[in-house]
This record gives structure tokens, C-alpha cells and sequence, in this order.
């Protein structure tokens, strides 16, 4: 069970891919102990689950970054190999929060950091595990894995990404009591967020495929869990009173003023990161998209679990 690092050789390219070991050529290993991997300037990038091996990055600090795995990919300055074995059973109960993507999580994000909660936005290992696990949700050694690697970060609530809606009982599985958010949104403005950030190269019907099975994700996670619903309306421009009753969800006791979270909502939350406004840029308005959307989803949405649920606006 030893530990290994190593110098970074090359890096991919990709900023947004799903993290994996390919993403970096090693040099020779050095062997360090259990210790490096706690180090304060170390954190959990993604596994290799062949060789049943978390690999760990060192780092400026990147607390606060807008996407937590972009900047560990930008800024790795060495790769530190740790057998999972090597790391003792997770017992956290973090807050978890899940979302449909372009919904305000980011933003919500920024607003929970300024009041105070320690929290990171989208660890890609989280990603990485659902993906693999999405067809064996309930996998022991993928939960584990994800508990085991998880208790490395300082932090008690994870912003999870929207393809982490693949395995949620997975995710939600690797901790004792998790405090559960969903967030969404309109599903036509939501739909139309998607196409800028993809600068219109993914159609409507892909949309309101996603769109159900995140739903479907939320169906599971409320059938074990006390999920606690948000709809980015209630809260894009950032009132002290919504956010409140979030973070009161997540068992946040603080306090928080409208005039810090104006100085949040001033800001473009995505400020630095792959798709932030100054590199996506604008892409024109499509109402032609916008109607093949809603005549889609109309078809589509799994109506039965919108009214269980008592989802607002889907």
C-alpha cells in the first residue's frame, strides 16, 4: 500500500472533460507516506479504478475556484498515488447538492461561500464515479471509493455536476446522513442556457432527454432522502431571504446580509472558468430552438413523478 508522486510531464488540453488518469503524463515516482496525502496543498482529482488507486494533485491554492477540477487540471504540479486501501472508511454527512446544469448552481454556490459554509464546487471524482456507476448504482467499492476520497477535502458541502445525476444513490451512498439540495429551473430557459454554453451545437430533443432523467434522479434520491427542492427563480438575484432558508435546509446556523450577497450577485459566478461570459460569449436568441424544446419536453416529461414530487413550473 504505498504512496507515490510524481512530476507532471504533460497535461491535457481539455478544460471541461471528465477527469481521468490519462489527463496527466508521470515521470518516475518518489515514495511518500500516508501524510502527503492530508498535506494542505494536496486534493482528490479522480481514480484509477483498474488499479483501485486515488489520484491525488498537488496545487497552489485553489480554495474558491469557480470549477474546482479546472483549476486542479491548470495548476497540478505533481500527481501523489494513493491505494485506496491505504485510506480508512468515510463517516461524513455533508450537504450534497445536485442539479440539471445552468440553473444557478454556481451562483448558489458563491452565495453559500460568502456566508460562510465550507464549500467546494464540483470535485471531479464525484463525476467520475457516477459515470462508471451509473448501470451499478449501487456499486460497494465505487461508494466506497467516493467516501474514502472525499474525507480528504476540507470541506462540508460538495456542488456536485449535472452528470453526477447518472448514479445519485451512488453519490448520496458514500456518506452516513447526507443533507440533500436539487436545484432547478424553467425548463425552456434552462434549455436555452444550454444551447449558449454549448454555442448551439447540441439540439433540442438531446434537452429534454437530460432534463427527464435528472428528473428521475430527484425521484431517487427523494425516495431515500429528505430532499430539499430549489428553482433558480427564487433566488438569481440573490434575496437574503431564500438563500437563508437554503442554507437552513444544509443545518447552517450563520448569518448572512443582503449587502454581501449583492456584492455576490454583482459578479459573474462563472468569472475565470471554461464557460464563463467573456470566453462563451453571445450567442443570438432562438425561438425556433426554444418552441422544438417545449413541444419536445411536452411529449416527454414524465408528468406521473412532476406531481408526486410537486415539482413548481416542469
Amino acid at each position: 500500500m504505498s504512496l507515490t508522486e510524481h512530476d507532471i510531464l504533460t497535461r491535457t488540453a481539455n478544460p471541461t472533460s471528465l477527469s481521468e488518469p490519462a489527463d496527466f503524463t508521470l515521470g518516475a515516482g518518489r515514495a511518500v507516506d500516508l501524510g502527503r496525502a492530508r498535506a494542505p496543498d494536496v486534493s482528490p482529482y479522480c481514480f484509477d479504478l483498474q488499479s483501485r488507486t486515488l489520484l491525488c494533485v498537488s496545487t497552489p491554492d485553489i480554495a474558491g475556484s469557480t470549477f474546482f477540477y479546472q483549476a486542479q487540471r491548470r495548476l497540478a504540479r505533481t500527481v501523489v498515488k494513493v491505494p485506496l486501501k491505504a485510506l480508512p472508511e468515510g463517516h461524513a454527512s455533508p450537504t450534497l447538492i445536485f442539479s440539471i446544469g445552468r440553473c444557478g448552481s454556481t451562483l448558489l454556490f458563491r452565495a453559500f461561500e460568502a456566508a460562510g459554509v465550507r464549500i467546494v464546487s464540483e470535485p471531479d471524482f464525484f463525476t467520475q464515479a457516477a459515470m462508471a456507476g451509473r448501470h451499478q448504482p449501487d456499486d460497494p467499492y465505487l461508494r466506497s471509493a467516493v467516501g474514502r476520497a472525499a474525507q480528504l477535502l476540507p470541506y462540508s458541502a460538495f456542488k456536485l455536476r449535472l452528470e453526477c445525476n447518472a448514479a445519485p444513490l451512488l453519490i448520496a451512498g458514500a456518506f452516513e446522513t447526507p443533507k440533500v439540495l436539487f436545484i432547478l429551473r424553467d425548463p425552456a430557459d434552462w434549455a436555452s442556457s444550454h444551447r449558449h454554453q454549448s454555442r448551439d451545437t447540441i439540439g433540442a430533443v438531446h434537452w429534454a432527454t437530460i432534463l427527464k432523467g435528472s428528473l428521475f434522479a430527484l425521484g431517487q434520491l427523494a425516495q431515500r432522502y429528505a430532499v430539499r427542492v430549489g428553482y433558480f427563480e427564487d433566488f438569481r438575484r440573490l434575496p437574503v431571504a431564500p438563500i437563508v432558508d437554503l442554507l437552513a435546509s444544509t443545518g447552517w446556523t450563520g448569518a448572512v446580509t443582503q449587502q454581501t450577497l449583492d456584492e455576490v450577485a454583482r459578479k459573474d459566478s462563472h468569472e475565470g472558468a471554461a464557460d464563463s461570459r467573456d470566453v462563451v460569449g453571445d450567442v443570438p436568441p432562438d425561438p425556433v430552438f426554444r418552441e422544438e424544446f417545449a413541444r419536445e419536453w411536452r411529449r416527454v416529461r414524465p408528468a406521473d413523478l412532476i406531481d408526486r414530487l410537486e415539482l413548481r413550473g416542469l
